[in-house]
């Protein structure tokens, strides 16, 4: 008689091939998840190094791939069954932060920081020394590792704010489903200048487990517009699936400001909330012709794949991806509002007008919210609400002003549940 837990795979197995032989079927989408060649690989890594990182039984690797050479970094540590009991672990302190993330949200950062202490040494301290001199890398991470916040892997360093390196502060990280998806979002971004840009929020947080209202989504979609020269709009009404695709075809920039909906047992079906209760599905997505530059979705989990079978990459940011986008932002785990709106306001000030790329921006926003102590922020966003600064805009930065009020005062920098979710996916 089969191993319960080997008669589960297989059936994960079966699942995964039955979605990916249904993807396969429509035009233009024969190739998805085909098995690259090796002239796929180099010429996804013709820019910057991408790194394929796995655990296996005896240990794991990392292959450093660039141009036509390929590194091979022995990682002993990182046995398979060492990589699915700490990913257990994680799934477990997740599980009890989303039930109460107000009651529970030091246990779910003390589970990050030891998930990020366990992942320095074995993984990506060896991956950061063989990529030393690179600006910035693209991961493809296999299994229970693309669960996890390899971004945020980190280290005790008494000199830095938080007492502690993180990998992101080596270089900016990327993340790729696979190499062939890498070179599509290569060729998406030379093509699409990134200047028309669609903000969609949903202030009434529909949909939301925890029954909390996104605050700051309207003031996110605001910063999000105001970012680039051309403005852009704000749809925070009448958001059917239809309104929302059709508006979405014309942009080149769109900012989901909602709540997440992931169905882990039929992946295509998993999605992001609108108005009452509809959820624009990765199925949907996929079926979509778009020309974007970047897709951002502040929201819950929208960077997570399938539990069952991780190395299932049938997710929001593959069917954005697929369906025509260069690159997405998008989250690991429920982030609180107040963070999450920093984040994607540093964000656009950093991104704006194409004054750097979205990995980049990206980390340098979270690296200011992570080391700035709570009074520089509320500084910071004085001086842009008395016109002293010219970003955020004085809406936004009066928002966010009037959030810190309300909240508990903190003291220190922020920590790893508010600063390390988000991660950028393609280019």
């Amino acid at each position: 008689m089969d191993d319960p837990a080997v008669s589960a795979l297989r059936e994960a197995r079966r699942a995964l091939d039955e979605v990916v032989a249904e993807i396969q079927r429509v035009p233009g989408f024969e190739d998805f998840l085909a098995t690259p060649t090796f002239d796929d690989v180099a010429r996804a890594a013709g820019e910057q190094p991408l790194a394929y990182v796995a655990a296996a039984e005896h240990g794991g690797l990392a292959l450093v791939v660039r141009g036509d050479n390929v590194t091979h970094v022995d990682l002993p540590a990182l046995g398979r069954e060492q990589v699915d009991t700490l990913t257990r672990r994680y799934l477990d302190g997740y599980a009890a932060f989303r039930e109460n993330p107000g009651r529970n949200r030091a246990g779910w950062n003390a589970t990050l920081a030891d998930t990020t202490s366990w992942l320095w040494p074995r993984l990506m301290e060896p991956l950061l020394s063989e990529l030393s001199g690179a600006d910035a890398v693209t991961l493809v991470p296999g299994g229970p590792l693309g669960l996890l916040p390899l971004h945020a892997a980190g280290r005790p360093d008494a000199s830095r704010p938080t007492g502690r390196e993180h990998a992101l502060d080596r270089l900016a990280i990327s993340y790729a489903p696979n190499a062939r998806s890498l070179s599509a979002s290569r060729a998406a971004a030379r093509r699409i200048p990134g200047r028309r840009v669609l903000a969609v929020a949903t202030p009434g947080g529909h949909g939301e487990r925890t029954g909390l209202a996104l605050a700051l989504a309207l003031h996110e979609a605001r910063a999000a517009c105001a970012a680039f020269p051309d403005g852009g709009t704000v749809l925070d009404r009448d958001l059917t699936i239809g309104t929302v695709t059709a508006a979405m075809s014309t942009a080149d920039v769109v900012h989901f400001a909602c709540h997440a909906a992931a169905d882990l047992a039929v992946p295509l079906e998993s999605g992001l909330t609108l108005a009452d209760g509809q959820v624009l599905t990765v199925r949907e997505l996929m079926g979509m012709n778009l020309r974007v530059r970047l897709a951002v979705l502040s929201a819950c989990e929208t960077l997570v794949p399938g539990r069952e079978l991780p190395d299932e990459v049938v997710a929001l940011p593959t069917g954005l991806i697929q369906a025509g986008a260069a690159g997405v932002i998008a989250s690991l785990w429920a982030v609180p509002n107040l963070e999450s709106a920093l984040l994607m306001v540093e964000f656009y000030g950093r991104w704006r007008a194409g004054a750097t790329g979205p990995a980049q921006a990206l980390r340098d926003a979270q690296r200011w919210v992570r080391d700035t102590q709570e009074s520089e922020k509320i500084a910071r966003y004085e001086a842009a609400a008395d016109g002293l600064d010219e970003w955020p805009p004085a809406a936004v930065a009066d928002a966010l002003l009037d959030e810190f009020a309300q909240a508990e005062p903190v003291s220190g920098p922020t920590d790893l549940v508010g600063w390390a979710a988000f991660a950028h996916v393609g280019v």
